[in-house]
């Protein structure tokens, strides 16, 4: 009983969830993916419609724009799936990914009473046990997490990142709901694009579980310290391991100025080219030489403390690469440095990003075109964030499908190129790749490494070889048994068959209707009763009656689903 009960206020809790994002989405018009999960979810009573004075507004702004301002007001769930799209320019437009960059965290701090009581159910310790002071104002606050300055017995000084009280379960009930709605979206929203909505759900959901779990970016923090523990220009911020849990993350607090541009630097008595220099050096030592990188190195998630050195923060987001991403990269760097487009797409190809859809001479044509536009600036001049964009245009306009990892990796080149270049304008991120791209290179046909490979295909082709008579001795039996099967997976199926589902409910009730009235009209002219109680006319008013019900519920059903 306990158990039913709180399943009918779960189920009652998310109807009134549904409720409120169909209520936005028709406030900035998308009436047609409202519509759809009005009846999809049965929300009869949100059948309310923009007003005039409301859609003229609505009109006035893009489609983009009035995505962006729907995600804000559905809360830090649905702000931070547009935050994750936004990393995804191979899989949208540019105008949105523009539009949901300036999407932000802007949440009110938990009271501080709730986040007091958290911290103590982390530690398991009184507030005054654990430090000499706390300061009760929280110095950031995030959708997941609020930071607070604290001071240890010892007189240290320490930044504790503290889990909101109940986040995990919002967070749950909300991925769940936005996994509801993946196929709507796909069929409204981004019905003309190319994005899959389930696979960015389920990535989001995968990723957003990691960042609520403070001890995966524990893990984080401390791999970049062993990373760049021998690194002078580079200070990342110790953990202070007996204040950690798993909803509780504690660090050195950073005394240092945000490097929001070359002004502020310049008046801390710093230099911003070398800023410049070091921020970009950090990310690319990431990328080549690591294969572990920071997802968001934009200005906010840096402190600069005295020597030019960076103290990177926030170590939530991260994305590990593949050997082939490196050497893609690579391939793309060279293709722009020696304006080739032939290196790039046979990289494309032997990663096996291609879709059976990409014409790869058309896919050549268009990348050839694009550098032949910056062929004649010298490489200081070629703006890398701008071409990448185009390059992403591409991939997306000829089915190339690279993955979330790669295309994060991008973002953050040409995230900390816009860094670099507002400390110092004439700052070169090609230049910074090339010694990069061409070491990589160089160790690719290195005779040690050829070596190696040639050693490690020749034992596959071995293993291979020794295997073969028994995979065709099991492919046989399974034909002589007749257990021999083939699958085959139809991409968003599920559509098409909940489309003809509808389709024959409709004609039966059709059928139906048809022959009730025609039952009807033999039924009223003949004379006499049925067992002795209803007359033979009374029957036929009532089937009239009867079909006049279904025919008006079907009419009604055809109009809200937009059938006519």
């Amino acid at each position: 009983m306990h158990l039913w009960l709180f399943q009918f206020k779960q189920k009652m809790v998310e109807l009134q969830r549904y409720r409120h994002i169909v209520g936005v989405l028709v406030k900035h018009g998308f009436e047609d993916t409202a519509v759809t999960l009005r009846g999809k979810f049965k929300l009869l009573a949100t059948s309310r419609r923009l007003p005039l004075k409301g859609k003229e507004k609505i009109a006035a702004k893009s489609r983009p724009q009035r995505l962006r301002m729907a995600l804000q007001e559905l809360g830090p769930t649905f702000v931070k799936m547009g935050q994750l799209l936004s990393t995804r320019p191979d899989l949208i437009p540019e105008d949105y990914v523009q539009e949901l960059e300036k999407l932000q965290d802007r949440v009110e701090p938990e009271k501080g009473d709730l986040i007091l009581k958290q911290l103590e159910d982390e530690l398991g310790s009184k507030i005054d046990d654990l430090f000499t002071s706390f300061q009760r104002e929280p110095i950031a606050a995030g959708s997941i997490a609020q930071v607070h300055k604290a001071v240890t017995h010892d007189g240290e000084k320490i930044a504790i990142k503290i889990r909101r009280p109940g986040i995990e379960k919002i967070i749950q009930t909300e991925c769940k709901i936005l996994e509801d709605m993946a196929g709507l979206l796909k069929s409204t929203v981004f019905q003309h694009e190319t994005i899959d909505p389930k696979k960015m759900v389920r990535e989001f959901a995968e990723a957003v579980e990691k960042e609520v779990d403070l001890t995966n970016e524990k893990r984080n923090q401390q791999r970049f310290i062993n990373n760049f523990s021998q690194d002078k220009t580079i200070h990342i911020p110790a953990i202070c391991d007996e204040y950690c849990s798993r909803g509780i993350l504690a660090m050195e607090y950073i005394e240092g100025i945000k490097p929001s541009n070359a002004k502020i630097v310049t008046q801390a008595g710093l230099d911003p080219k070398i800023v410049a220099a070091n921020g970009a050096n950090f990310v690319l030592k990431q990328i080549f030489d690591l294969g572990f990188f920071h997802a968001d190195p934009h200005p906010g998630n840096f402190f600069l403390m005295p020597d030019n050195v960076l103290a990177p923060i926030d170590f939530g987001q991260v994305a590990r690469l593949t050997s082939t991403d490196r050497k893609l990269l690579n391939h793309i760097v060279l293709s722009i440095v020696d304006n080739e487009a032939e290196p790039m797409v046979k990289s494309l190809e032997q990663a096996e990003m291609l879709d059976i859809r990409t014409d790869t001479n058309k896919l050549s044509l268009d990348i050839e075109h694009t550098l032949d536009t910056y062929h004649n600036l010298p490489l200081k001049e070629i703006p890398f964030g701008k071409l990448i964009s185009e390059i992403f245009g591409i991939m997306r306009n000829n089915h190339v499908r690279p993955p979330a990892q790669f295309t994060l990796m991008l973002k953050s080149l040409m995230t900390i190129e816009s860094f670099a270049i507002s400390l110092d304008p004439d700052f070169d991120i090609i230049k910074c790749l090339q010694p990069y791209a061409r070491r990589l290179s160089l160790e690719e046909i290195s005779v040690k490494k050829t070596m190696k490979k040639l050693k490690k295909a020749a034992q596959d082709a071995s293993e291979l070889v020794s295997k073969l008579p028994d995979d065709l001795n099991a492919l046989v039996t399974k034909f002589r048994h007749g257990k021999f099967e083939m699958r085959i997976h139809h991409e968003h199926l599920e559509n098409l068959v909940k489309t003809m589902n509808k389709s024959s409910n409709r004609i039966s009730f059709s059928l139906i209707i048809a022959a009730l009235l025609i039952a009807s009209s033999m039924l009223v002219p003949l004379e006499g009763t049925v067992l002795g109680f209803v007359r033979f006319q009374t029957l036929g008013v009532f089937g009239y009656i009867t079909a006049a019900v279904i025919g008006f519920w079907l009419l009604i059903s055809i109009i809200r689903g937009k059938g006519l």
